[in-house]
């Protein structure tokens, strides 16, 4: 792997000040990833996009005039905290309300409705549509329903030039519900992507292949073929192929407009992606749909992987004046020279104000998006020591317990690469996404609370929903919060409680999923519930027999290996894998996988206690 880089764990952070460096009507807010504009408009509604990193420009590169007024950053391809957008819509709340424009990804997803749900109980009008344009997954049976992907980029345009306009929160949202029903997209690729904390590529591919279909995660695609450059006709054939799947899936007809989209994954030269073009062109020209504006380029990428992908949007006179309105951010920009002659003329007129006595009128944020947010703020000097020594018997106590989770951080830790590279069939990210969280689990091991077992695992909680990247933030942070709450008060734990303990952790993962797609995750899904249920009911089995503690712990590691194993063998239909659907037979679900690695770990060291 060769990349300008420092470190992958400061690569998000150093990009973010770059940015900032280079464009300074922006902010890079640190502490939670933020980049927004330094001055937030309180007389329109604020736009909010963002996602996992890897896909620059987007999201950060459309924060400016017409576009974004905030884009809050994940690691490299895995969604930002909930905590993150919290804190993004604190900042960017104005009282017209706040629209999120959410990539249809389970990460996203549960990260940004949670954090809606928890500004919305502040007070904050927040609202959020949901952006599904990729036509590549298409069996809605085998998946978690279609990704968001390069048609954000124009959503973000047309809802965007909408709040510029003035108008109001419900009609901001119309229009980028009305640019989601029109917009579809499809992308293939000719090689991997190389996650920084992976260091090689997400999945390997023949020289002489190319990924049909993919998504912009480096998840496969549909299928894999062969390049057939014989003819002298490859990438007119490849847009005729992808023009026609456009057109039937968003019943285009002769003599409709739309926008057309020609998007690079990063490692696309330029000249490629204009060939694309001039041969997509060709072949809307032929089936008499017109173009109104073409757009090439760099836009949602996904590292550094060769291939592009190809957008459409039906347009009519609202979305063609839509898309044409002034915008200038970092990556796209038009029409903004009246723009800039106007704010020119705003600075003239403030400066005669100044001249003459009188101050601009100050500019502050709603009264509701600052109420409480010093209450809100933990004391981080606050230390928190464990009673007693660790005690493992048939009882396991307080002390043992906050041993064996951060025995669990390691565990984790240690096996980063291997279990980004189990994600196969997923993003490549999750060994990232929840070493990320535990290691700084590790970092703030003093001041998390640990009078009890039960408060302990909250406090836990805490910090693995705001650090641990992606879905897993939610799922693995709701986990120790449902199980840390069944635990309240116990300074220790027999088999019977463990039982309990994991139940509670498994219905957290169950609402959690509940919540933010109307379905939780049961056995057979593909999902880390295949390890975890069986060994709750494994564990409740044992406890209920009488048997040892040790002997009901290696049950429950014992049905966690077998129901990670038989993921191998089942379709995907939640999940890291839920959008390859047939494609995930033969590969386990990672989060299923991780469990199995982690529960086996545990059981022997807890055994090993004892000595």
């Amino acid at each position: 792997m060769k990349k300008i880089m420092n470190t992958p764990e400061s690569f998000v952070y150093d990009m973010c000040h770059g940015l900032a460096a280079a464009h300074p009507e922006l902010e890079f807010v640190e502490k939670f990833k933020i980049v927004k504009k330094v001055d937030i408009n309180e007389d329109k509604v604020s736009l909010i996009s963002g996602g996992g990193s890897g896909h620059e420009p987007a999201h950060a590169g459309f924060v400016g005039k017409g576009m974004l007024d905030a884009a809050v950053c994940g690691d490299v391809f895995a969604s930002p905290s909930q905590v993150q957008v919290y804190n993004a819509i604190k900042k960017c709340a104005t009282d017209k309300g706040v629209l999120l424009i959410i990539k249809n990804y389970s990460g996203d997803c549960m990260n940004f409705n949670n954090a809606m749900s928890d500004a919305q109980e502040d007070g904050i009008k927040v609202d959020a549509v949901y952006v599904n344009d990729d036509i590549a997954v298409k069996d809605s049976l085998y998946t978690v329903g279609r990704r968001g992907v390069a048609g954000t980029v124009l959503v973000h345009k047309c809802a965007g030039a909408a709040a510029e306009q003035g108008k109001e929160l419900e009609e901001v949202k119309r229009v980028a519900n009305k640019v989601i029903d029109n917009v579809r997209s499809f992308g293939f690729a000719f090689t991997s992507c190389t996650v920084p904390a992976a260091g090689h590529p997400t999945f390997e591919i023949g020289d002489d292949e190319m990924e049909f279909g993919v998504g912009i995660h480096g998840e496969p695609g549909r299928f894999r073929e062969k390049i057939d450059y014989s003819k002298g006709t490859f990438s007119d054939d490849l847009s005729r192929r992808i023009v026609t799947d456009l057109e039937e899936d968003l019943g285009l007809k002769k003599g409709e407009e739309v926008v057309l989209l020609i998007n690079g994954f990063g490692g696309t030269p330029l000249q490629e992606l204009y060939i694309l073009n001039n041969s997509v062109t060709k072949a809307l020209g032929s089936d008499e749909i017109k173009i109104h504006r073409t757009i090439v380029g760099n836009f949602m990428t996904s590292i550094d992987m060769a291939g592009a992908s190809i957008t459409v949007l039906r347009v009519d006179e609202e979305l063609k004046s839509l898309i044409d309105y002034p915008v200038s951010t970092p990556a796209l920009t038009w029409g903004a020279a009246m723009d800039s002659q106007a704010e020119a003329a705003v600075e003239a007129m403030n400066a005669i104000r100044k001249a003459l006595g009188y101050a601009p009128a100050p500019q502050e944020a709603p009264k509701k998006a600052k109420k409480a947010a010093k209450a809100e703020e933990e004391d981080a000097n606050a230390v928190y020591e464990v009673e007693g020594k660790p005690e493992v018997g048939e009882k396991i106590n307080t002390a043992a317990f906050v041993q064996i989770v951060e025995k669990m951080a390691d565990v984790i830790i240690e096996n980063e690469v291997p279990f980004c590279e189990a994600d196969q069939m997923g993003d490549g990210d999750f060994g990232m996404s929840i070493a990320k969280g535990f290691r700084q689990l590790k970092a703030d091991w003093a001041t998390r609370k640990k009078g009890d077992i039960g408060e302990f695992l909250v406090s836990c909680s805490e910090i693995i929903k705001e650090y641990c990247g992606g879905a897993s933030g939610p799922i693995w942070g709701s986990a120790f919060k449902y199980a840390g709450k069944a635990m309240l008060g116990k300074k220790e734990v027999d088999l019977k409680d463990i039982a309990f303990l994991f139940t509670e952790a498994n219905r957290g993962v169950y609402e959690t999923g509940k919540k933010s797609f109307g379905k939780g995750a049961e056995i057979g899904d593909k999902t880390l519930v295949d390890a975890l249920k069986p060994c709750a009911l494994a564990l409740t089995k044992a406890a209920e027999e009488g048997k040892k503690l040790q002997e009901g712990l290696d049950l429950g590691a014992k049905a966690a290996h077998e129901g990670a194993e038989a993921t191998k063998t089942v379709v995907a239909t939640l999940g890291r894998a839920g959008t390859v659907g047939e494609r995930s037979i033969g590969f386990p679900d990672a989060g299923a996988h991780g469990l199995d690695v982690i529960f086996n770990e545990l059981a022997k060291y807890i055994n090993g206690m004892r000595k």
